[in-house]
């Protein structure tokens, strides 16, 4: 597995799921916003590890970016954002991406909140398994009074090949 493949394969995912479990240092988990805020991340992260594009489109703000490690690794507006996606699928087999996490950290205001994670990935592509680290970041906003995911970014080392 390349290094593009490798970044691709569960970034988005690794957002929405150490958002959901993520109780250190958030806002108080009683804060029904914050709880809609799980609910969206939770529908991208199941949307994207069963390669589902219109829920993973559904869950992302009109003008939603999504960047990468390396240059040229942005996407922005509906089109790119969804041939990204299209891209990401390809790096694992539907279903088969776990994270674990080892920092959390994010804030919730009234219209838009962050969420930062590290840790790694494990996964499979043509059932064969690899492990990577991982950072991500994302902004969430309102848009038509809803959370929408409207910027992620999305990190690993670059120096190496993916571990088994």
């Amino acid at each position: 597995m390349n290094r593009r493949t490798a970044i691709i394969a569960g970034a988005s995912g690794l957002v929405a799921t150490a958002a959901i479990t993520s109780p250190a240092q958030a806002p108080e988990p009683t804060n029904p916003e914050l709880e809609k805020v799980h609910a969206l991340l939770k529908a991208h992260d199941d949307a994207t590890t069963n390669h589902d594009l219109d829920g993973v489109m559904k869950c992302l703000a009109d003008k939603a970016a999504v960047m990468g490690t390396g240059p040229g690794e942005m996407w922005s507006g509906q089109e790119e954002v969804k041939d990204a996606y299209t891209h990401f699928f390809e790096g694992y087999d539907k279903g088969e991406q776990d994270f674990e996490y080892h920092f959390k950290v994010g804030n919730l205001g009234s219209e838009m909140g962050w969420l930062m994670v590290a840790g790694n990935v494990k996964g499979k592509k043509d059932g064969k398994e690899f492990t990577y680290p991982l950072n991500v970041s994302a902004t969430v906003a309102k848009s038509g009074g809803a959370w929408k995911i409207a910027s992620m970014h999305f990190s690993t080392l670059t120096g190496g090949p993916a571990t088994k």
